[in-house]
């Protein structure tokens, strides 16, 4: 699994980045009903490509980009569906990244949670594979700067001050208040047989 998520990350970076450059965040406003705040973003982008050519002998990928540009890879041994790919080809990843903040009142001690689910397609499939990540922190509020209007946040491995939208209502925060943060970031890769003539 490790090398088709490899070959994943591989092909994302093919032209991702740009495209993923390119998207706008689209962050939902804190509630006004809430004496405790949350807001959050999200973000996404799908890029393809399609295959040139497969060598299985070296298992060397040759991808041309949207733009035109051939890029090569070699997959790894985990790749176990390597076999069934094909000239002609659409290689499909999508990446999405996430990310949900909330404040809320005193409590416990900081903890933070990771976690990881991936799946690939089955034994004589085409290449396909998904992964996601969520990582799960509450912090506590340790200080409030309202003159440069950045909260100091404890963490349960660090201490970070962070600055703060001026949209946020600093006069509603307190020292003790629990910030909660969900972070998920996912990325998938489904191959497309080539298009019959």
């Amino acid at each position: 699994m490790r090398t088709t998520i490899q070959l994943a990350l591989a092909i994302a970076s093919l032209a991702l980045a740009p495209a993923f450059a390119q998207q706008s965040t689209k962050p939902s406003a804190p509630s006004a009903s809430h004496d405790h705040p949350a807001a959050g973003a999200v973000a996404s982008a799908t890029v393809q490509a399609t295959v040139e050519a497969v060598d299985l002998s070296t298992r060397e990928v040759t991808l041309r980009r949207d733009d035109g540009e051939l890029v090569t890879l070699v997959v790894g041994e985990e790749a176990r569906n390597l076999p069934q790919l094909a000239k002609g080809d659409i290689v499909t990843a999508t990446y999405q990244v996430g990310l949900v903040v909330a404040l809320g009142p005193p409590g416990k001690e900081p903890v933070r949670v990771d976690d990881t689910q991936a799946a690939r397609t089955a034994a004589g499939q085409k290449p396909g594979g998904a992964i996601q990540q969520t990582v799960a922190v509450t912090a506590t509020v340790v200080g409030i700067d309202k003159a440069t209007h950045t909260v100091t946040l404890k963490g349960p491995k660090r201490t970070v001050s962070l600055p703060v939208s001026k949209d946020v209502d600093l006069g509603k925060v307190k020292v003790g208040d629990q910030v909660g943060a969900v972070y998920q970031e996912s990325f998938a890769l489904t191959v497309e047989p080539a298009k019959k003539p």
